[in-house]
């Protein structure tokens, strides 16, 4: 409890002690008369040095030394310098006279270049950041125009739109409110974005930041507002004028992918915390902002109501309600996306129904739906039965859709019977089915019977999982899979054909062609004899149901080890033996009883005439070659005895010692060394059946052969006998091996490299193997590097091992922490991601390289901000247009869902400098890359289209000057043009000065997910940006008409009237100028 309060009351503290200099005594006595807050002086000295909140003292001799920083950055780069004490911006006019007067320095420390005075601990001096661009501003703005009214209301005291309420509103200095605001702002424009150091409140990066979002009154607001944000003694006035901003852009609570429950709650308590201290929540001020024709007046008011609603702020919500606020505008949530009011507060119904109720006595639409979703669907959701009652007393449709949702959730049947009668005549287009197959996912008996007696098909067609894919079956296949004797009888008894022609299944079509899985294949696979009999005795057709998915009934049965269930099988009909296939049979119901070790089984199936010699596509290809893995002398004899002969094409392992024995003396073991020795010797090794492996090599096998014969199908370079000796520590197997003049490989080399890393004992075991070895070890390579050890590394090389070529380290990707990357073409690739300079420098020397393989660890070096290494591979001639794919997983929000599927990220050399924002390697770059590169793949973006996306204009001008195309196209899936990005972030700025400079207002967009610059605008609510676009030309009649109906749209369905009405105003006066 006593943390608690000291932690509430941190911000203030620290405002007053830090930001303010009061003295400990003055925060004591400020904090009492304020908050009531009394402690005594040493528990604030212990509660400060737990917080390591210090007064920042500097000698004379740092302020000199900061001056003298300050001069020489000035006198010989030419740049200015902002100086910051532990993170606070030292104001600019004392860094000046600090740096006049600390400015002398000797002729000969300017002629010789003296070294840089040190920095004091806890001091950054850095350059300010610069927004790189002049725009002119139309005033016809909305926000323009609206500051003009608050500049008005303000000098002439009106309470319309005054900003202050009283003393202790606005006008009163909130540390902790004014770092939340700086938050906020950084998260649309990354700090990091604007070559400054992070958590820096700089003036500069906070005018850069604002030249990106907003437009001026004049030039230099934005530096002079800046500067006010910055200072300690700053009103609160400047920061309710740029959240006014914000919030009528709705860039406040809209931070892309990194929209959570969490920051989206915090903002929203923010927002109305600030409103209700201004006094903006009163109904008389209400009233002037939603009857003032501002489109911004009606964007705030956007976000108060929904800000209000998300909160379930009653008061606030009513008030707004009774000042005429629509209660149809939709609201942007995180979880459902946007929703009209009514259809969040069903969606929180679980929560209770006071929202509801408020919302139904005024003027609502209780059917209305953006996306197609009524909020009836999200009363079903929430599983709140009273939400559901009320909905259908104001006139909630129960639409096919609803009666399936509510098959679906925890409702009484009562309820449910309602929603049937009330369907029951809009059921009649769609049928049953589709709500009988989630009753029959529920389990819910009760609900199948009452939808059986409606007529609902059994034999209706339903997607269902089996062998790993998608496939179709009936609703009784699906109530097969509920393994529930109770639902599967009523299903029966209303089934009146449980064998289908399919050729009569007139939907199996628009299921995409899939194959249909029989109810009886289903059974099996899930393993219950009971529902399996009963399919049995209601004769469904076993030839069919035998055809169904990869395995036979008699093969799924077998995997479940049940034999009751293959005697029934096998009574009613079902193969012992797939019918033959000489090329492709991978199995059979007797290989899968022996590698499930059921003796008892195996018994049955050769009883009943299961053949014994068939050789299979996979390993160990025949039942004898089972027998062996397994290990079973007895059951090796029952095979032979029974006819089995064929001896195993691709056998993996011999299970023991015996049986080795029982093989010589069968007189088979010869012949089966000779094709499959070296994997049986490998896996003896890796087994460390030292017996059995001694008992193989004292057999005198021909190392060589082993090393040479038939391999088993590999997607990956096959373990040898050495390497497996190796990585296992058995240096005597390792040395026989070696004594039959073994052929070492790569993997054997990188097998040692890992045993002189982990023993630690030397190098002589690596040092022998590369004696003589001749040719490409990338995989040994590959392994000192990603181990840090040079000396290794340099150990190789020396004995002229080639290291190009792909190391096989990794299986299918890279896998990194936070996405994965293709697997490494070559070690250089390796040794960029690892930053490991000297390293690369050494590989670079080494060997000749192909510029492929330059260019790829070229982009990733820049991708991982490795700016030194990838200066030196510009050095070696690569294709700087090679590209690297980054795959990231999928995104999950709070409720375990996902938000954001596996995405692939491609990226070339100039694209990932361009996105880390590493100025000078982009410079170097774009007089070498293709400047207008896109390439194949979803959601690929330009150069300059990467510059926009980061809100970078210095960037942005760089690349421009090098000829980048300001109107490149979009990529056909999820791409966008640099001024349609522009427009999707909000960044005006930056879409004022690509208009300028001749971007094409009316680009089309990408063909798929795309959207045009205005289309982009609306959806997301960016009122000045839709005006500016408008005003730029941006067509909204003719050919443009397509154009203003889906940004009218998208702005409808996402809550922002305003700027609908904004683009309605527009059309009306475009028509009515017309001739």
């Amino acid at each position: 409890m006593a943390d608690a309060e000291w932690e509430r009351f941190k911000a203030e503290i620290e405002r007053l002690y830090i930001l303010e200099n009061k003295t400990l005594p003055q925060v004591m006595n400020a904090m009492e008369s304020m908050y009531g807050f009394e402690r005594s002086k040493q528990q604030y000295q212990r509660r400060l040095k737990k917080w390591g909140l210090k007064k920042y003292e500097l000698r004379a001799a740092d302020w000199k030394a900061i001056g003298r920083r300050v001069e020489k950055r000035k006198r010989e780069d030419g740049k200015e310098s902002e100086v910051f004490f532990d993170g606070i911006q030292h104001p600019p006019e004392k860094v000046r006279k600090v740096s006049y007067k600390q400015a002398f320095v000797s002729i000969r420390d300017q002629f010789l270049g003296g070294p840089s005075p040190y920095t004091p601990e806890g001091v950054v001096v850095c350059t300010p950041a610069s927004p790189g661009m002049r725009l002119e501003w139309d005033a016809s703005l909305p926000w323009l125009r609206f500051s003009k009214l608050l500049q008005t209301a303000q000098g002439q005291d009106n309470v319309s739109f005054s900003l202050a309420a009283s003393p202790r509103s606005a006008e009163v200095s909130s540390h902790k409110e004014n770092l939340d605001l700086m938050q906020i702002l950084g998260s649309i424009v990354p700090w990091h974005k604007l070559s400054q150091p992070p958590n820096i409140k700089s003036s500069s990066r906070i005018a850069t930041a604002l030249s990106i979002l907003m437009p001026e009154d004049f030039e230099g607001q934005h530096h002079t507002l800046s500067e006010r944000l910055c200072d300690i003694n700053q009103t609160g006035m400047d920061r309710l004028h740029l959240e006014l901003f914000l919030l009528s852009n709705n860039l406040a609570s809209q931070v892309s992918s990194e929209l959570s429950y969490a920051t989206m709650n915090s903002n929203d308590k923010r927002i109305m915390q600030m409103f209700k201290r201004t006094g903006w929540t009163s109904l008389k001020r209400l009233q002037i902002l939603l009857s003032t024709p501002e489109p911004t007046s009606g964007a705030i008011a956007e976000q108060i109501f929904a800000s209000a609603l998300r909160l379930v702020d009653l008061d606030t919500v009513e008030t707004m309600l009774r000042a005429g606020m629509d209660p149809n505008n939709p609201i942007e949530t995180v979880r459902h996306g946007a929703l009209t009011p009514l259809q969040f507060s069903a969606s929180i119904a679980w929560e209770g129904i006071n929202l509801m109720d408020l919302l139904l006595s005024h003027d609502v639409d209780v059917n209305l739906s953006y996306n197609g979703y009524s909020a009836l669907h999200y009363a079903i959701r929430s599983e709140n039965e009273e939400a559901m009652r009320a909905l259908l007393s104001h006139g909630a449709v129960v639409s096919p859709t609803c009666l399936r949702d509510a098959a679906i959730y925890d409702i009484s049947i009562e309820i449910f019977r309602d929603f049937v009668d009330a369907c029951e005549d809009d059921i009649e287009l769609t049928g049953w089915e589709d709500i009988l197959a989630e009753a029959v996912k529920s389990r819910n008996v009760a609900m199948i019977n009452i939808l059986l007696a409606k007529g609902a098909n059994v034999n209706f067609l339903v997607d269902v999982r089996f062998d790993d894919h998608w496939e179709t079956t009936t609703v009784l296949g699906l109530g097969v899979t509920s393994k529930k004797v109770e639902i599967i009888e009523p299903l029966l008894r209303a089934c009146v054909n449980v064998n289908p022609d399919v050729d009569e299944l007139d939907d199996l079509d628009e299921l995409h062609e899939l194959s249909l899985v029989s109810p009886l294949a289903l059974a099996v696979e899930t393993g219950c004899f009971k529902i399996t009999q009963l399919l049995l005795e209601a004769n469904l057709d076993v030839g069919a149901a035998d055809c169904s998915g990869k395995l036979t009934l008699l093969e799924r049965a077998v995997k479940k080890t049940n034999v009751d269930l293959c005697g029934a099988l096998i009574a009613h009909g079902a193969k012992v033996d797939r019918p033959w296939d000489c090329e492709g049979q991978s199995s059979s119901a007797l290989l899968i009883a022996l590698e499930m070790n059921s003796l008892e089984i195996v018994n049955l199936l050769i009883n009943c005439g299961a053949r014994l010699n068939d050789v299979y596509s996979r390993a160990p290809g025949t039942v004898l070659g089972a027998a062996i893995e397994k290990g079973d002398r007895a059951l090796l004899r029952m095979l032979q005895r029974a006819g089995a002969s064929v001896l195993p094409p691709k056998l993996r392992r011999i299970g023991n010692m015996e049986t080795a024995i029982y093989l010589q003396q069968s007189g088979i073991l010869q012949g089966i060394l000779q094709i499959c020795g070296r994997t049986i010797l490998t896996a003896a090794i890796l087994a460390k059946d030292n017996e059995l492996v001694q008992y193989l090599l004292d057999d005198d096998i021909n190392i060589n052969i082993l090393a040479t014969a038939a391999d088993i199908d590999h997607s990956e370079p096959e373990q040898t006998p050495l390497g497996a000796a190796i990585q296992t520590g058995n240096s005597f197997v390792a040395e026989a091996i070696l004594q039959r003049d073994a052929r070492v490989t790569d993997s054997d080399l990188s097998h040692a490299v890992a045993a002189s890393i982990s023993d630690d004992n030397g190098t002589q075991l690596l040092e022998r193997l590369l004696t003589g070895f001749v040719g490409k070890a990338p995989t040994a390579v590959g392994n000192t590097i990603l181990n840090g050890r040079r000396d290794l590394l340099q150990l190789i090389l020396k004995a002229g091992v080639d290291p190009t070529g792909a190391p096989q380290l990794f299986e299918d990707v890279w896998n990194l922490d936070e996405f994965d990357l293709d697997t490494p073409e070559s070690v250089l690739e390796i040794a960029a991601e690892q930053g490991d300079r000297s390293m690369l420098q050494i590989l670079l020397q080494s060997a000749q390289w192909d510029p492929r393989s330059t260019g790829r660890a070229l982009a990733i070096a820049v991708f991982f901000d490795q700016v030194d290494l990838a200066e030196d591979l510009l050095n070696f001639g690569p294709d700087v247009n090679q590209e690297i794919t980054l795959y990231y997983p999928d995104e999950e929000d709070e409720y375990g869902e996902v938000v954001k599927a596996r995405v692939l990220e491609v990226l070339t050399p100039l694209q990932a400098a361009v996105k880390n924002q590493q100025v000078a390697m982009v410079r170097k770059l774009a007089e070498q890359a293709d400047i207008n590169y896109l390439g194949k793949g979803d959601r690929r973006r330009t150069a300059l289209q990467h510059a926009v996306d980061i809100g970078n204009m210095e960037l942005v001008n760089m690349l421009l000057a090098h000829g980048a195309d300001i109107n490149g196209a979009p990529a056909r899936y999820g791409g966008a043009t640099a001024l349609q990005i522009a427009a999707i972030r909000g960044y005006l700025g930056i879409a004022r000065r690509l208009i300028d400079l001749g971007a094409d207002v009316n680009a089309a967009p990408a063909k798929f997910t795309g959207r045009t610059a205005l289309e982009a605008a609306a959806e997301h609510g960016r009122i000045d940006m839709l005006q500016m676009l408008l005003n730029g030309g941006a067509s909204i009649t003719g050919d443009g008409k397509r154009q203003y109906q889906r940004a009218l749209d998208f702005a409808e369905r996402n809550g922002h009237n305003a700027a609908a009405k904004l683009l309605t105003f527009f059309k009306h006066r475009a028509q009515s100028s017309s001739p």
